[in-house]
Order: C-alpha cells, then sequence, then structure tokens
C-alpha cells in the first residue's frame, strides 16, 4: 500500500465474498451483544467514565505480488469515555468509544533521493464492544475483556520524507471508511469510594483490508498505490476513571 510505484495499476483489493464474510461475523457480533443489551433487567448497574492512553500502532500487509510489507511501529494515543454495563456480579459489558490514532510506517531506499520514510497516521473513532468478567473479591479486581470493535476513519495522512524533502499528503482516499478488529485484552480495578480507577492493557487485531483502490501523486510521480492488502494492528496502554450511574 505505502510504496513506491513506477507503473502503478489498480487492481481489486479483497473480493466482495470475502468481504461480506467478514461483515456477516461482525454483524453476529454486534447483533449478540445488543440483544444482551435490549435484555438487561431494569436495574442493571451502570458505571460511566473517562479513559485515555497510549497505542503501539503498526500494520500488516501484502504486497499485490503476494510479498511481505515490512512495516515498523508508531506510537499514537486514544481518549474518550466508558460505559459499563453489569450483567451479573463478575459480567458486564463495557463500550469505550474514542478517538485512536493508528498506523506504521515504511521505510526505503531511493537510488538518488537517499533513504525514504513513509509514515501512514489514521485517526479513527474507535467503538469497542467488549464482554468483561472480573476476578478475585479483594479491593483489586483483576479482569479480562474481548469482543469485536468497529473503527470509523476520521482522518488519513501519508508522510514522505527524503533527507532534501518531506511533505504530506491526504490519504483518505485510498483508505477504506471502515475498521473491524478483534479486541482482547487484560486490567485490574481499583475502588475509591464511589468510583473505581482501573488499569488496562489490550491488542487489536485487525480483520478487514483498510487498503482503497487508487494511486497517490508526488510531484508528478506515482509515489503511493492503494491496491495492497492491509491490516491494523494494536497494543493499547489504558487507564481510567468510571462512576456508578443509577441503582447498584
Amino acid at each position: 500500500m505505502i510504496r513506491k510505484c513506477k507503473n502503478p495499476q489498480v487492481h481489486q483489493s479483497q473480493t466482495s465474498m470475502q468481504k461480506e464474510d467478514v461483515m456477516i461475523k461482525f454483524n453476529f457480533l454486534f447483533a449478540t451483544l445488543l440483544a444482551l443489551f435490549i435484555a438487561l433487567p431494569a436495574r442493571a448497574q451502570v458505571k460511566l467514565g473517562v479513559m485515555g492512553g497510549a497505542n503501539f500502532a503498526n500494520l500488516n500487509g501484502n504486497d499485490v505480488d503476494g510479498s511481505q510489507i515490512d512495516f515498523s511501529s508508531r506510537t499514537g494515543f486514544g481518549l474518550g469515555g466508558v460505559l459499563d454495563i453489569r450483567l451479573s456480579k463478575d459480567i458486564s459489558l463495557r463500550f469505550t468509544p474514542m478517538y485512536l490514532q493508528k498506523g506504521g510506517e515504511l521505510n526505503d531506499t531511493d537510488p538518488d533521493l537517499g533513504e525514504e520514510t513513509f509514515a501512514y497516521k489514521i485517526g479513527y473513532l474507535e467503538v469497542p464492544a467488549l464482554l468483561k468478567i472480573d476476578f478475585g473479591k479483594s479491593s483489586v479486581r483483576p479482569y479480562l475483556l474481548a469482543g469485536p470493535t468497529i473503527g470509523f476513519n476520521l482522518s488519513s495522512k501519508l508522510d514522505y520524507s527524503v533527507p532534501s524533502f518531506s511533505e504530506e499528503i491526504d490519504a483518505k482516499d485510498i483508505t477504506e471508511s471502515t475498521d473491524l478488529a478483534l479486541t482482547f485484552g487484560a486490567g485490574a480495578s481499583f475502588p475509591t469510594g464511589a468510583s473505581v480507577i482501573f488499569v488496562e492493557s489490550r491488542y487489536a487485531l485487525g480483520l478487514s483490508d483498510i487498503a482503497k483502490e487508487g494511486v497517490l501523486t508526488l510531484m508528478g510521480e506515482d509515489l503511493v498505490s492503494g491496491d495492497a492488502d492491509v491490516q491494523t494492528r494494536g497494543f493499547q496502554l489504558m487507564a481510567g476513571m468510571s462512576f456508578p450511574l443509577g441503582s447498584k
């Protein structure tokens, strides 16, 4: 996706059947969580809060010829809200809509320009819908998280740089509007009076191809083609605080 392309050709990305299969799986997961939400008892305990932290993001993908694209990671941040809905004593649903930065970098060498860097920076409105399972009975309670995530593309930029030149390019035209992923995590919560402080780590495994057909041009030269197969990856370290809302 983020490569120099002297003779670019626009190829089809994934087949419609592959994309439909991914969408069917995510529709099923979200429908299941929605059914659980609707079935909640009227007096279910609800907590609201805020959270934020770092996202150590990367991209994983193959070029048009099937060869692996060697991306390196970049560090972004995430900031958003928390909605916890308790289903039972130890099981709850956690929704954490947030702004999250993703992307990755690709380094190459041009015989005329020298070392090249392609830094792909994507901003998403991320909406994880996670099942949360708490353990233990002490004041410090560890927990596990798992569930689907959908991200809505808010911005997509490509920073191209060589020793003598650099430019930021709008790459939204070659980036899909949504990103589907599975998220797994673990954390611990610490009650402090009525509120709860928590820290957690997550790993988000992108399932959908975020690259879209197209070619970007820099100074009259075709620089980046969007016909590769690319998925997002991310290891997140987050912390936050939540407060009870309604009946306990």
